[in-house]
């Protein structure tokens, strides 16, 4: 098969959010599979989909493109997937469809980064609908008894369907998702949307190798993901880095030219450089403070008051050129990721005999790193990540403010977030989002490693909620994804929402993995 090509999210290679402005659907219509109907002919379709791990990752090799419209009463869905030999086995509604080829709807629909919806469908048109609390890497469970009630789906087959003596063309997905299942589970104002309205969207394709001559799965493979917006890491449940979806009043085939431009994506410059002592550390008195409540989780994590001793902690995160050094001096090659060489991500690269800063790069803060990668620099300085709790103070103060600089919401003069700047910010370019210690960068630029354990605060309910979830008809694999070992973060990053910048806020990642906006910084307690 011909690959197709690589694309990229903005002109200078930096990774933005693909965006896409759904129209009105010109009429009502019958949801039976065929998109060769007259709506669907006027919609826009996307761009061809990419790998999830993009564009660290080979293009896919079979073309899926999808497509939106709405009216008062539903949103709808329609993809087109090119597939040779058309194959599907599952026939029983909510289970683990993705075990077969199948297409997959993400719907974020307050676009806070949390509370979202799934919806998937194989090619004998058999459904798994679900809500998710919180994404998996918060320690998760979907609910599966959640059904969209009043949808609609059907599918079309392009060539004969489990017969691997022909070849097809592919299949064709068609959903009507109703607006008042929707609200079943997320409050919110405008639903239907208003113009120019933004939820968070993503679509997948879950696509396995077949066996030579058969219609079926080959046994044990793993599967390929091929999805819309690529999340750049392999976890397609990381609301923040799926695609933005605007809505339009007007009908499919005409042109919005107010809200295209809200979708066009828009790149602030970033602040000029500033002379920075990167080493320098802030005092932090003993304290009694108030920690939480989580905003977007207080059943699990509600405040409860924490005693702490007296520490320094670093008044910037770690800089590559800080990271560099420690790599060259240890020779542990083994945290490093290829990742890392990117000029426009990061800008760390493996050279023969050691490891160099691309020009430019050095103030910019370190990223692609592991929970160990962290633990282990921490440990070469003399130092150690910050508990949840340090953490927290420093960027909540003994008064328990909302945000590192106050009460005011975040914008683009205090923070780097919701890829406004298009990728990471040099430390300390936004004064005016320091804490009044002047510790700069606690919320956005890059989300930080810190010591302790993801696990429910003192009082709280459990993380893992089994009511009503399909936990039991997960297979090994995703029931160990949801108790692994998990380290908490903070501080969310330049692709996080503005709600999610809150102090109090708690994301988590597994120690092993690593993300495109994941840092850390240091603190040193005293003896």
């Amino acid at each position: 098969m011909t690959q197709l090509p690589m694309t990229t999210r903005h002109p200078d290679g930096l990774f933005l959010p693909r965006s896409y402005v759904c129209y009105r659907a010109i009429e009502s219509f019958e949801i039976d599979g065929n998109l060769d109907k007259s709506v669907w002919q006027a919609a826009s379709w996307t761009e061809p989909f990419e790998d999830h791990q993009a564009p660290n990752a080979p293009a896919p090799w079979r073309l899926t493109r999808a497509a939106m419209l709405w009216d008062d009463e539903a949103v709808y869905f329609a993809a087109r997937l090119q597939e040779e030999n058309v194959w599907a086995s599952i026939t029983e509604r909510d289970t683990v469809i993705y075990h077969d080829n199948d297409f997959e709807v993400f719907l974020d629909v307050d676009a806070r980064g949390d509370k979202y919806y799934e919806l998937e469908v194989n090619a004998l048109n058999t459904v798994w609908d679900m809500f998710h609390p919180k994404e998996y890497h918060r320690r998760s469970c979907l609910v599966t008894a959640y059904d969209i009630e009043g949808l609609q789906t059907a599918v079309q087959v392009q060539g004969t369907l489990n017969d691997s003596t022909d070849e097809d063309e592919g299949w064709t997905v068609e959903i009507k998702w109703p607006w008042s299942a929707i609200m079943g589970h997320i409050a919110r104002d405008h639903i239907p949307p208003t113009s120019g309205q933004m939820m968070r969207v993503n679509f997948s394709r879950v696509q396995y190798p077949t066996l030579d001559g058969e219609a079926r799965r080959q046994p044990g493979s793993r599967c390929e993901d091929w999805i819309w917006n690529s999340t750049n890491c392999g976890d397609l449940h990381i609301p923040e880095a799926w695609g933005r979806v605007y809505f339009s009043e007007l009908p499919a085939g005409e042109t919005d030219e107010h809200v295209e431009a809200l979708a066009a994506p828009v790149v602030l410059a970033r602040p000029a450089p500033v002379a920075r002592d990167v080493d320098d550390m802030v005092w932090i008195d003993p304290c009694t403070i108030t920690v939480g409540p989580d905003p977007s989780d207080e059943l699990a994590s509600p405040a409860h008051e924490v005693t702490l001793d007296g520490y320094w902690i670093d008044r910037y995160p770690t800089t590559i050129s800080q990271f560099a050094q420690f790599l060259n001096d240890t020779g542990l090659d083994e945290l490093y990721v290829e990742q890392m060489a990117n000029p426009q991500e990061c800008g760390l690269v493996s050279k023969s005999g050691g490891y160099e800063v691309v020009a430019g790069r050095e103030m910019f803060p370190i990223i692609y790193i592991t929970h160990a990668a962290a633990t282990q620099y921490a440990a070469w300085y003399d130092r150690m990540l910050p508990t949840e709790a340090q953490w927290e103070r420093a960027a909540r103060g003994i008064s328990g403010r909302t945000y590192p600089w106050g009460e005011d919401p975040p914008t683009p003069e205090r923070a780097n977030y919701d890829y406004h700047y298009g990728g990471t910010t040099r430390v300390g370019s936004f004064p005016s989002g320091a804490t009044p210690e002047g510790i700069v960068d606690l919320a956005g630029n890059v989300k930080e490693w810190c010591r302790d354990e993801y696990h429910s605060y003192p009082g709280g309910g459990p993380m893992l909620d089994f009511v009503d979830s399909a936990v039991d008809e997960l297979d090994l694999h995703q029931q160990q994804g949801l108790n692994r070992e998990l380290f908490s973060v903070r501080g969310g990053g330049f692709s996080k929402q503005a709600a999610n910048l809150m102090s109090a806020y708690r994301d988590a990642d597994g120690p092993g993995r690593w993300f495109f906006s994941l840092g850390f910084r240091c603190i040193r307690e005293e003896e």
